[in-house]
Order: structure tokens, then sequence, then C-alpha cells
């Protein structure tokens, strides 16, 4: 029994030994899956890698443009990360370049952001942003709706039965979609 206790204490020590030698944690590992990490500003370089991985994980085919974004199809889809220790930017200034539409997962245009310019229907779950809207910035020419998607429990009905949530004007942003329709968008259709 005393053998056992020791062989289990030795083995311990040695697991110990490898995870500090590899720099991998169990508690790190399983950060880097903890959905929350894509909702917020990253703390540290780590986290902001994370960030982007695990966007990569939940949507594929995604190529890491910068340190803190990820693009998809050549840049039609752009989502961009905070930078930790970035000062927080103004609250209420929507900061969606010209030509585009974008939408945050924070309130007052906080990041993360997903940036879009395609006319047409979207549907926002192939980039992993479906039911993450907060607020918008439309800053086309264009009208622009949100679509929540429903199916009645039944998925043969496809789109049949999907409802707008909310438009917005051409050149105009909401800093808070509103407790009705937050995080509930999963498509987008920008009429031009």
């Amino acid at each position: 029994m005393r053998k056992s206790r020791i062989v289990a204490v030795l083995l311990a020590g040695i697991a110990a030994a490898a995870v500090t030698l590899t720099g991998t944690s169990v508690h790190a590992a399983s950060a880097a899956d903890d959905p929350s990490l894509l909702h917020r500003q990253a703390r540290s370089d780590t986290e902001l890698r994370q960030q982007v991985e695990l966007q990569l994980k939940v949507a594929p085919g995604g190529v890491q443009t910068s340190r803190n974004e990820v693009s998809y199809d050549k840049g039609r889809f752009v989502v961009t990360y905070a930078l930790p220790g970035q000062a927080a930017l103004a609250a209420g200034v929507a900061d969606c370049p010209s030509g585009s539409f974008c939408f945050y997962d924070g309130k007052d245009y906080g990041y993360p952001r997903g940036k879009l310019r395609d006319c047409g229907w979207q549907d926002l779950a192939t980039w992993g942003w479906n039911d993450r809207t907060t607020s918008v910035h439309n800053n086309t020419n264009w009208q622009l709706a949100f679509i929540e998607h429903d199916d009645l429990g039944v998925p043969a009905y496809g789109h049949g039965y999907d409802y707008s949530l909310w438009s917005s004007s051409p050149h105009a942003g909401w800093s808070y979609v509103g407790n009705a329709n937050n995080n509930r968008a999963d498509h987008v259709q920008l009429f031009c």
C-alpha cells in the first residue's frame, strides 16, 4: 500500500514537471475552448491568440490577417478583436469603415466586431456570429435588415418562417439593439 502511494506521488510529480517544461496546463487548454472568450477583450497576448484560435475553430476557413483579425473569403467578412490593454474605444462611437456594415458583440460598439460589405442575404452562422449582435453601425448607402431564423423546430421548413428583428437606415448606428433583440440576429440582408 505504501509503495502504491509513493508511485502515485512520483507519477504526479513527473506529470507536474512535464507540464512545467512544456508550458502547457490543463487550465490553459480548457480556457482556450471557453466560448465566453470570444465575447470580451483579451487580458493578455495569450488570450488574444486563444480568441483567434477559437474563432477559427468555431468558424473554420478563415485566415488570421493581423494580430487581432480573422478574415473570411478574401475579406468578405472580417472579425476584429480588441487588443489587450488597448484603451476602450470612445463610448458610443462607431468605427465601421465607409461602405461596410458592422455588428458588435458589446454595447456602445464594443469589440469584438464583425464587418461585411456584401449585398443580399447572409447567414451569420457561417462565421460563428449568429446570436452575437448587441450594437450595429450601417455605414453603407442601403437599408440593412437583421433577421432571426425560425424553422418552428422542423429543419425541413428551412427559412420559411424567418422574420426581421429590426432594420437600420443607411449611415445609421444603434449603440444597443435593445433587450428584445440583443444577441438574436442569425442573418443579415443588405438591400442594394
